[in-house]
């Protein structure tokens, strides 16, 4: 059965409980259906203690839900590969002492209460995985109730035994290709690649410790694609499911699990991400939760991406803070439709009744009773039904706005900070991405994360512009890649770190820029933590009032009569430069400027923001006149989806503006069904498509506080009626 890409998945994770009955876990399937949901994620897909009489052991009850969900008209997705081992792939009577990981201590790690204890480079791990992936394909690959298998729950690894060293050992050695390469960038005087250990000695070069997080990450995907082949090998039909929590881009403390969304979005058919937006911290904020979305729908290969896992509510039963609320229920899911999800699993159905989370979770409660969350869950599920098509294939508008991603300067700042976190937050990369991304989601300008691969293999196109921030890596590929880009018309924003090493970590000796340093027309003299305010020359396009640096500010000579000084410090020293290449130009801010944005949101910033913005066309197909509402924009050939959010506590009102190729449309509300029809306005608008102007549709709106409107916009065919919004 091949997956139909014009659905919509739409359902919560069941797990399934020894103590069920089978009336129990027919009723919670049908319980789901009649609540509008179309799939079921059943956890776990292999259940050890049944009857071992049974001819279908240990396989009968998922064979049996498959069948019954046949009947029933659900979907189901196998979850071969949670977060309880004993009662998937590695059941006590199988498991040995030797399966444990290893921590860096050499000590046999058992004292996890949860999941990451398994050494999944040891053969007999592997085995044991990829023979129960097999056979659970082998038992459930011919229903046609069957959607796909999740084959790896919220990806977490860490070991440091010999067979992960053995691993490492190889991965060094494709990497380097001789000893003397690898002593070179190590600082060191091996003879052999097998005299390599696990070391954290960064004293003489920080690349044993980014080597070692590249290896940890990449073999994430290895892991994924080792288990996937032996799925494949027995089922090719059916979708592989891989998830991470949050997004890599928006969560640093996920940098030791070790999460790479790109990794295994590569890995799987389908990739998705665990979305938690509340915990005993409070509810993470609209910015945050954008930037974790704009992330995962970036790292998906097929720009494809689910919520596998939607926080339902508390955490566990002492932390009442995390209780979730119809109302933000209702905020998570159109934000994540709003950013191109193609598929939402709610974690998850029921609260557990045993464990470390009991009496938490569930959109219904402890007595499978139903409750608000599950009352607009069902009404969101109405929507989804009724517009399926369009939340199924429409993307989000196509961005203008790029941020680069580069996972090797996250890892280059991250080892050097290892020993001065205490001082400088080692999350200051990732804070530097967060602020350039809020100040841009402030203003409404649609965002897409790219990496330095990307860049590598031509993607940014002469239209867009491309902001850097803290790249403190810069080789000659990267900026030859980057010339291209400029050379066509595209333009960079770079700010702060900008090309400090090279991709061994050793020292440019001409800065900034490194390769790029010959075309920025300035050579760095010194830093300075002060005196960061700035002056403009002559004003320009780009000026605004009391724009001040954060952090440091790089001292600049400017050395080339191509170069032109737009802004300056006090002391007269170069603060923001333009230097052309081609057809486009390098905009180079030496300070810290977005990593300041994250930690104080400075008006000046914004904007300065809102002029890059309006000076280089960042600004989205639809726009409004209240700054207060967000929007976001499906595309699709026959129409658009407008999402708006306001997350005032106040009814907002506004004029929406859309450029279209249509001088009437058709203007749906898909929580009523209300439909109105408009015309254009005189006025044309030429910024989205070039030489052809298109018609600016202007429709009033009305937000309420803490609520979402969302908006289908269709060309008029002649036959549609006002009839109210």
């Amino acid at each position: 059965m091949a997956t139909d890409k014009r659905a919509f998945p739409y359902g919560a994770v069941y797990r399934i409980q020894r103590q069920e009955t089978w009336e129990d876990i027919s009723g919670v399937l049908l319980q789901m259906k009649q609540a509008g949901m179309n799939t079921a994620v059943i956890w776990p897909a292999v259940y050890w203690w049944e009857d071992r009489s049974l001819p279908d052991y240990p396989y009968h009850t998922g064979r049996r839900i498959l069948q019954y969900a046949e009947e029933i008209g659900l979907q189901i997705i196998m979850e071969l590969s949670g977060q309880i081992t004993s009662l998937e792939y590695a059941p006590d009577f199988l498991m040995k002492e030797e399966y444990y990981a290893i921590g860096y201590d050499g000590a046999v790690r058992r004292d996890f209460r949860f999941f990451g204890y398994l050494n999944y480079n040891h053969p007999e791990v592997r085995q044991l995985i990829e023979q129960q992936f097999a056979e659970a394909a082998r038992h459930y690959k011919d229903y046609s109730s069957l959607y796909g298998y999740d084959i790896w729950n919220e990806t977490m690894f860490e070991s440091y035994d010999s067979f992960t060293l053995q691993a490492f050992r190889t991965w060094l050695k494709a990497r380097y290709g001789t000893i003397a390469a690898l002593n070179d960038a190590w600082d060191r005087v091996y003879h052999d690649f097998s005299q390599i250990h696990f070391n954290r000695w960064t004293w003489a070069s920080v690349m044993p410790e980014v080597d070692y997080h590249r290896f940890q990450k990449e073999s994430i995907g290895r892991f994924l694609r080792e288990w996937g082949q032996a799925v494949k090998a027995v089922d090719p039909v059916h979708p592989l499911i891989a998830d991470n929590i949050h997004a890599t881009v928006a969560s640093d403390s996920s940098y030791d699990r070790p999460q790479d969304d790109w990794n295994v979005a590569e890995a799987v058919d389908e990739y998705g991400i665990s979305f938690y937006p509340k915990d005993r911290h409070g509810t993470m904020e609209p910015w945050k939760r954008a930037l974790v979305l704009a992330g995962a729908h970036s790292a998906s290969t097929t720009g494809r991406f689910w919520i596998s896992e939607l926080q339902t509510h508390m955490r566990h039963m002492f932390d009442p803070t995390s209780v979730v609320r119809p109302g933000e229920l209702r905020q998570w899911v159109w934000e994540s439709l709003a950013h191109g999800a193609k598929g939402l699993i709610y974690w998850k159905w029921d609260p557990f009744p045993a464990g470390l989370q009991t009496g938490a979770r569930g959109l219904v409660d402890h007595a499978r009773q139903g409750t608000p969350r599950l009352a607009e869950a069902s009404a969101i599920a109405r929507s989804i039904a009724a517009h399926e098509r369009e939340l199924a294939l429409w993307e989000p508008e196509r961005a203008r706005a790029l941020i680069l991603f580069d996972k090797s300067s996250h890892d280059f700042t991250k080892a050097i900070l290892a020993n001065y976190k205490a001082s400088v937050p080692d999350s200051i990369y990732l804070d530097g991405l967060g602020g350039l991304y809020r100040v841009l989601w402030e203003l409404n300008i649609p965002v897409r994360f790219v990496t330095a691969e990307d860049v590598l293999a031509g993607l940014p196109e002469a239209d867009q512009t491309l902001f850097i921030t803290g790249q403190l890596n810069m080789d000659r590929e990267l900026a030859d890649a980057l010339k291209l880009f400029m050379e066509k018309g595209g333009t960079v924003v770079a700010d702060g770190k900008f090309g400090e090493v090279d991709n061994l970590g050793l020292l440019h000796r001409q800065q900034p820029g490194g390769p790029l340093h010959g075309m920025l027309g300035v050579d760095l003299v010194d830093v300075e933590p002060d005196g960061l305010e700035m002056e403009w020359h002559n004003g320009g396009e780009l000026a605004v009032d009391g724009l001040k640096g954060f952090f440091e500010r790089k001292l600049l000579k400017p050395v080339g009569s191509a170069v032109e000084v737009a802004a300056s410090y006090a002391d007269g020293a170069p603060a923001i430069t333009r230097s052309p290449c081609g057809h486009g130009h390098l905009l180079y801010i030496s300070t810290l400027l977005w990593y300041g944005y994250q930690q104080q949101q400075a008006p000046a910033t914004k904007a300065f923001a809102a002029r890059l913005a309006e000076v280089y066309g960042l600004k989205p197909q639809a726009e409004l006149d209240a700054p207060s509402l967000k929007l976001a924009v499906l595309e699709g050939e026959a129409g658009r989806l407008v999402f708006l959010f306001n997350y005032s506590t106040v009814t907002v009102d506004a004029s929406l503006r859309l450029a279209v190729d249509w001088p009437e449309a058709v203007v749906t509300n898909l929580h009523t069904g209300a439909s109105t029809v408009i015309k254009a306005a005189d006025e044309r608008d030429g910024r989205y498509s070039g030489e052809n102007e298109r018609a600016a549709l202007n429709f009033p709106v009305q937000v309420p506080a803490g609520d979402v409107l969302v908006l289908k916009w269709e060309k008029n065919s002649g036959e549609a009626q006002t009839d109210g919004q």
